[in-house]
């Protein structure tokens, strides 16, 4: 059942949103990222692995950065996709944040920057003005 106790009547999906429409009229959105969250998560190859392999299997993993020394990779991707890595033991997964978490510190800090920067910028021009 969903809000209002009605029975569901149809379910669409529109990207990571899903709209469920109730007998009673309620329509409810949901968005699913918050029941599979996507994760950054840096993975580490097992003894003997390497990440030159895991970038050739087809995981559908979005690699944000590759680092060689040590080997490894930041990426983002689903728990599905982490419980595939940690299942078949590919790599050591640590989960660093939701992609959502992740994206929204560093705009915000990025936002910060660009204030002292502007505020910078502003002194040293009244200073030589």
């Amino acid at each position: 059942m969903g809000s209002g106790g009605g029975r569901l009547h149809s379910r669409d999906t529109h990207g990571s949103f899903i709209t469920a429409r109730y007998s009673n009229g309620v329509s409810v959105i949901a968005d699913t990222q918050d029941q599979n969250p996507r994760w950054v998560a840096r993975l580490t190859p097992v003894p003997g692995g390497d990440i030159e392999s895991i970038l050739q299997m087809s995981l559908g993993l979005d690699v944000w950065e590759r680092q060689r020394d040590p080997d490894v990779l930041v990426v983002a991707a689903d728990e599905e996709q982490i419980s595939e890595l940690e299942r078949r033991r590919l790599a050591t997964v640590e989960r660093i944040s939701t992609v959502g978490d992740f994206v929204s510190k560093f705009a915000s800090r990025s936002e910060t920057e660009v204030r002292r920067r502007n505020t910078k910028e502003s002194d040293e021009e009244e200073s030589q003005g």
